[in-house]
């Protein structure tokens, strides 16, 4: 039972490369945890469809009867990240919960219990707030997982003519949250629809420069993720292109300090941007993933989840064999 509870608990633990320790988990299971543990042994069955514009992927919901509008994230987790104003808004008993690690940077966390009406629906969800800004111009953050609905599609209408559409199934992980099976395994696909660029995490970047001949391109730099947390960054390029999800790739920008594991970036020195931070912390488990951002997703005309089975298709004007 306590593994089981930890498992439902953690998802909410990791945010576009974000992720926190089971001992932190451990911190978290009264209430809001045993409430949901409750609600999850009688889960709606998803039905109807929800279809949304992929430039303003946007629902209205009630939560505690407060409106909230809540941005519809591939990359989100079990759990509706908002923003600390409208977490402020809402009369639920906020309790100190899951800190949440951004690369090297380590938030304190509150979470909640709180039901949530969509539509005609009222369900019981979990919330969580760190302390910044999460969303952009939205109240907050929800994954599709979360929704009753079978169908979700997010749309561009500015998309160029898809050539072709590709079905990947989507994993719902307790400390990964959902993410695609690739056709490189280990590798992890992940889709932020607001991100503007395609970031691999460290083992995804050393992965790939094994397998396609990487090397580091150009200089070192930063690059922006949740929350607007800067994490150091550099471009390797492949002496053949990768593919992934459809999309070629000649480089791929890399979070060099991030959840590397034992994997081994390309040889050349560089800084990681991080050696007064990670000199005191464990090592990070390896996670090889990779974001595909907006520079590549644009190219979908839509991306349809599906509950059941939970499925990702995407229908995009991909790059030719």
């Amino acid at each position: 039972m306590p593994r089981m509870i930890a498992a439902l608990v953690g998802r909410a633990c990791r945010i576009n490369g974000a992720t926190c320790g089971a001992a932190r988990v451990r911190t978290i299971l009264s209430g809001p945890a045993i409430f949901l543990l409750a609600a999850a042994g009688k889960p709606p069955q998803p039905s109807g469809e929800l279809v949304l514009d992929a430039a303003n992927p946007v629902i209205l919901v009630h939560i505690a009867d407060v409106a909230v509008r809540l941005r519809v994230d591939l990359d989100q987790q079990d759990s509706v990240e908002l923003d600390p104003a409208v977490a402020a808004r809402l009369p639920v008993a906020w309790e100190a919960g899951m800190e949440m690690d951004v690369g090297r940077v380590r938030l304190p966390g509150r979470v909640a219990r709180a039901t949530m009406r969509v539509g005609s629906q009222v369900l019981p969800v979990q919330l969580s707030e760190h302390g910044r800004h999460c969303c952009q111009r939205w109240d907050g953050a929800i994954g599709p997982n979360l929704l009753p609905y079978a169908i979700v599609r997010w749309r561009r209408v500015d998309a160029p003519a898809a050539n072709g559409s590709r079905s990947y199934p989507i994993v719902d992980n307790a400390m990964t949250g959902l993410s695609a099976t690739g056709e490189r395994a280990p590798l992890r696909l992940r889709f932020a629809l607001t991100q503007p660029q395609t970031v691999g995490t460290a083992a995804a970047g050393a992965i790939l420069a094994r397998e396609f001949g990487g090397h580091w391109q150009g200089e070192a730099g930063r690059v922006t993720l949740a929350f607007d947390i800067s994490r150091p960054a550099r471009d390797i390029a492949f002496n053949s292109p990768a593919r992934l999800a459809g999309f070629r790739f000649d480089s791929l920008l890399v979070r060099t300090s991030d959840f590397a594991g034992s994997e081994q970036l390309p040889t050349e020195r560089i800084d990681p941007g991080d050696v007064v931070i990670t000199r005191h912390l464990q090592r990070q488990q390896a996670w090889p993933a990779v974001t595909l951002g907006v520079e590549h997703l644009a190219r979908c005309a839509e991306l349809t989840y599906t509950a059941l089975p939970r499925t990702l298709t995407l229908r995009c004007a991909f790059d030719p064999s």
